[in-house]
């Protein structure tokens, strides 16, 4: 990947967790990655705590940009990010608020798209967001997928960020989550 494009990423990563970090609080944990099992050739398979994720095997696994992002994919020109445990809210409409909020006060050029009910399975509530921001001037894009329980409140969070998004990368992802309910 080239430098300029990895730079990007890494401001980008930088900017949205500049973004989350402001308002979000939450507790980071680890998680277990997998190729093995239930994931198709070519995807791996990651557990974070509440949630349950795949990423394209060929995407390098990167230190998280900062809380409460735990896990950290590169590549194909985008960027993957999980949080696991983001937070302790009782939908996932409510943990939206949580990334939308700061997006609007630290991403430059910060426009939401609104949400979209998903489908997650062991998911009370699920969203989908699609943003758009800028980093030094180039426009990018982002989605945020959040999934959500009740009556034992808890949220998790993906991210995928870049300059483009594949489209059948973020519907894989979507189709392959697994929200991991806790009983208390």
């Amino acid at each position: 990947m080239p430098v300029l494009r990895r730079t990007a990423l890494r401001r980008t990563a930088l900017a949205v967790t500049l973004a989350l970090t402001v308002t979000a609080g939450a507790a980071c944990s680890g998680g277990s990655e997998s190729s093995s099992g239930d994931a198709p050739d070519g995807w791996t398979t990651v557990t974070d705590e509440r949630i349950t994720v795949q990423h394209p095997s060929d995407w390098a696994s990167e230190p998280p940009s900062g809380e409460p992002w735990t896990h950290r994919f590169v590549g194909d020109g985008m960027e993957m990010q999980v949080a696991g445990s983001f937070s302790d809210d009782e939908t996932a409409s409510f943990a939206l608020s949580k990334l939308d909020l700061p997006a609007m006060v630290e991403l430059d050029g910060y426009d939401g798209g609104g949400a979209t009910a998903i489908e997650v399975e062991g998911a009370d509530s699920a969203l989908r967001s699609d943003f758009t921001y800028e980093v030094d001037g180039t426009p990018m894009k982002g989605v945020w997928l959040i999934a959500g329980q009740w009556p034992n409140p808890g949220t998790a969070v993906v991210t995928i960020t870049g300059e483009r998004l594949d489209d059948a990368v973020i519907e894989h992802v979507v189709d392959t989550m697994t929200f991991n309910r806790r009983t208390s």
